[in-house]
């Protein structure tokens, strides 16, 4: 399980409130879809793979305007979006860690 401060929005729920707010604006949309490479068809079959969140998340911090105007349409601060985006870069904390060697896998 991954281990989250408690004030720092979940990043899967903020990309699909980003990815909502794309759909308003043509133009980011468009651009979204002309840097990854997705369209509409292919949108829900990416969405299940790893990195997509990172990858939607990483398209509005390069953003100051659309970072802006996902915070405040979420309600949240730009800092909020960057703290969930670092998160996804940690290791999830388990209770094996740090790994077991294999002495003691037997």
């Amino acid at each position: 399980m991954r281990s989250r401060s408690v004030n720092v929005p979940d990043a899967g729920t903020i990309a699909i409130a980003a990815l909502s707010h794309f759909a308003t604006d043509e133009r980011v949309l468009s651009r979204f879809f002309a840097l990854t490479g997705l369209d509409p068809s292919s949108l829900r079959e990416a969405a299940g793979t790893r990195g997509f969140t990172a990858g939607v998340l990483d398209f509005v911090l390069e953003d100051q305007k659309l970072l802006v105007a996902v915070a405040d349409a979420q309600d949240l601060s730009p800092q909020d979006i960057v703290e969930a985006r670092q998160l996804l870069d940690k290791p999830a904390q388990d209770e094996d860690w740090p790994p077991r060697t294999s002495r003691d896998w037997a």
